[in-house]
């Protein structure tokens, strides 16, 4: 019985070791994860606005473009950008990034090292694309290493290049600078809290008052919250203070309203002080919508001089605070082709094959692909193109035709994998003739339009010799042109533009085709008497190109309707005889291959406009194409002239230096740096002011700057395991043999 039950266990094991094994070989199989740098991926990264100066304490907002092209991107691969000195990145802020129909394809995380890391998740489709990194909140100047002045940023890019940015800070002069920053309170509720810096340049005032009214609708002052700090500069240059102690409350007066406070400080003296207090934010999805809150501070007093002499100082400043998300989109994730049929001028069902172009992208005198020969069925077939603006150029025409160096323009939208057919044409061998190729645009934003009518004259003898008719892209074509001086008349300009200046140019025989060019038409904004609005709606995954057909309806403010209107061949509808008041437009219907977008599109007319801003809006697809860029009509925080940029949109602040110590903050700048008096808590506890991450939580689990695995060796244990399990077996059977 023992010895058959041996067996038993003998066989048992050798099964179960197999089994491990065979698991092993596939666990072994795990592609490790690649760790992209900026030197693979960065084509271009830079300082926003390069013009402004901004304080010491002021957040800088960066834009950074990537390209992964060339490159075998999978989910789990990491982009690490690093941010260059002396800019500081504060870490914990973590954002999406999308495609072009909105879906996630990578999470950006503000980590530390000073890097921005991307981390790809969902890109089984995306054999290729282009992207771009908006990052509006969580880079700060360091104040240790930039200078008072003009500093220059190296951000690194490809191949180990550097793009030079330029950072312009200043020092302040000011008697009283204001600050805020989100938070929130020991209920979870979002708050900002302002922190008033009050003599500045530390004058012997008598008495001191500083007072402030809450005058943003989004804000409500919270009574009780106030506390009045000593404060002395540690570096004024880069205005660096420290808080001191917390005064009582017998010395000074506190005057509070529901939306307002003032504060009374006799015999202030040359003292600094700190005064913080808190407001409400009444709608907490405006912490995140880049909704600007701001409010205005006051001090005054009374400088002795000499004698009977003094001086009164009241001086003011604003504080604003914005909650503008950082955001990540990646365009062109599908790569796309284009088929170019060569034709015969003067008969278009003949094909011609040796024809030779090369391929350019705009912008590029250099060729990407040469020698490209159209093959017996007159075609050239490409494939692999990453989105973008792309010509071709013919170097070399068949035998017996003209060669025809037009442009030959197309876009790769990156959105389809399906060829952009287009078309080129090569007039017979006869006397040398020419031709003009045309492209239509907006003046102020450079969209494509359809539908413009040109008369092209002979300027020698003033006769009409053909016509062109721009096409959805922009463009017309008229050949067959002999050398002489010409000029473009357009004669019917695009719905709701104006026409366009005349357009001269000259054909020779050195210098038979013309380039393309570009001509600009400026929308018909003239009002006789009544008001004018203008819509025009694009393609969401193109937004050069316009989407006839769409049904817009206008109503006024109350809903009632006021008049239907179709989206004609470049994207636009207007409407007339508007009176002064507020109006919004809202799709009724939606063209074939197109979601319906159920967005109201807001304005208002004031008997004071002249000129109506032009709306602009754009519909997905319906075939999994459901951008959404360019809605510039919908409601939100339009009318928000000022522009937030530092400390979340606080502009001429001082901050402390940042030294978190505790859980319960006072001050959310720097909750415990130089401060003597902590314990004396005047109010407002906030449980979690300074990383709010723009609405986005924050798992403490979660380590913000590690890198994912690169690899599963689990496998290995699992051999190991069933290899000695395999010597058990042997074993065994050697010792009862």
């Amino acid at each position: 019985m023992g010895k058959r039950f041996r067996n038993i266990i003998t066989t048992f094991i050798a099964v179960l070791s197999l089994i491990i094994l065979a698991f092993s070989f596939k666990t072994n199989n795990v592609k490790a994860a690649n760790n992209f740098t900026s030197s693979d991926m960065i084509t271009s990264g830079a300082i926003v606005n390069q013009d402004k100066t901004y304080s010491m304490s002021s957040n800088v907002p960066l834009e950074y473009h990537f390209d992964t092209t060339g490159h075998d991107v999978s989910n789990g691969d990491t982009l690490t950008i690093d941010v260059p000195s002396p800019l500081t990145v504060t870490p914990g802020s973590n954002f999406d990034v999308t495609d072009d129909s909105g879906k996630v394809i990578g999470t950006a995380v503000l980590g530390n090292n000073n890097q921005i890391v991307v981390t790809f998740n969902d890109i089984e489709d995306h054999a290729s694309f282009q992207g771009k990194l908006n990052i509006d909140t969580g880079i700060n100047i360091d104040r240790k290493a930039a200078e008072v002045g003009t500093n220059t940023v190296p951000f690194p890019i490809k191949d180990g290049q550097f793009q030079d940015s330029t950072l312009k800070t200043s020092v302040s002069n000011k008697n009283v600078s204001k600050s805020g920053k989100f938070g929130t309170d020991e209920n979870g509720e979002d708050i900002v809290t302002w922190t008033v810096l009050a003599n500045r340049n530390e004058l012997n005032f008598g008495t001191l008052n500083i007072s402030d009214t809450i005058n943003d609708p989004n804000l409500e002052y919270i009574q009780g919250s106030l506390t009045v700090q000593e404060a002395a500069w540690k570096d004024a240059d880069t205005g660096t203070y420290s808080r001191g102690r917390t005064l009582a409350s017998s010395e000074y007066t506190l005057n509070e309203t529901s939306d307002s406070f003032n504060v009374s400080i006799p015999k202030a003296g040359t003292q600094m002080y700190a005064v913080t207090f808190q407001t409400k934010v009444t709608d907490p999805n405006k912490v995140t919508d880049g909704t600007v809150m701001k409010n205005s501070a006051t001090m005054n007093g009374t400088i002795a001089g000499n004698g009977n002499n003094s001086t009164t100082i009241e001086e003011n400043a604003s504080g604003k605070v914005s909650g503008g998300t950082n955001s990540g989109s990646g365009s062109g994730d599908k790569l796309g082709g284009v088929t170019l049929t060569k034709i015969d001028e003067q008969n278009n069902n003949a094909s011609l094959s040796g024809a030779v172009y090369d391929l350019y992208k705009v912008g590029s005198d250099t060729p990407i692909k040469t020698d490209l020969t159209t093959d017996e069925n007159g075609k050239i077939n490409l494939t692999g193109l990453a989105a973008g603006e792309y010509f071709f150029k013919e170097v070399l025409a068949p035998n017996n035709y003209q060669l025809n160096e037009t442009e030959i323009p197309f876009t790769i939208t990156g959105q389809t994998t399906t060829p952009v057919q287009v078309t080129g044409e090569d007039e017979p061998k006869q006397d040398e003739l020419g031709s003009v190729a045309i492209r239509k645009v907006d003046a102020a934003t450079g969209y494509k339009l359809a539908g413009a009518e040109f008369n092209v004259v002979n300027t020698e003898t003033n006769e009409v010799v053909g016509t062109i008719t721009t096409d959805r892209l922009g463009i017309g074509h008229l050949y067959n042109l002999e050398p002489g001086s010409y000029k473009l008349v357009e004669t019917k300009a695009p719905e709701g533009y104006k026409l366009g200046s005349d357009t001269t140019f000259e054909i020779t025989k050195d210098k038979l085709n013309v380039g393309i060019l570009d001509i600009e038409d400026e929308l018909n904004t003239e009002i006789d008497g009544n008001f004018t609005a203008t819509l025009q709606k694009f393609d969401g995954s193109d937004m050069t190109v316009g989407v006839p057909g769409a049904e817009y309806t206008l109503y006024t403010e109350n809903g009632e309707p006021i008049t239907s209107v179709l989206t004609n061949e470049a994207g636009l509808l207007k409407v007339d005889n508007l009176e002064p008041g507020k109006y919004y437009f809202l799709e009724t219907k939606a063209p074939e291959g197109f979601e319906l977008n159920s967005d109201k599109i807001h304005f208002e007319i004031t008997n004071d406009d002249v000129v109506l801003d032009h709306l602009i809006t754009s519909d997905p697809r319906t075939e999994g194409n459901s951008g959404n860029e360019g809605n510039e009509g919908n409601e939100g925080n339009e009318g928000n002239t000022e522009e937030p940029g530092d400390n979340n949109g606080n502009e001429d602040t001082d901050n402390e230096e940042n030294n978190n110590g505790g859980n319960v903050i006072v001050d959310p700048e720097n909750p415990s740096t130089d401060n003597n008096n902590n314990n004396n808590n005047g109010g407002g506890v906030i449980t979690n002011p300074g990383n709010t991450n723009n609405g986005n939580s924050t798992d403490s689990n979660n380590s913000t700057d590690t890198l994912p695995q690169t690899g599963s060796e689990s496998g290995v244990v699992a051999s190991l395991l069933g290899l000695i399990l395999l010597s058990s077996v042997v074993y065994i059977k050697r010792r009862h043999a």
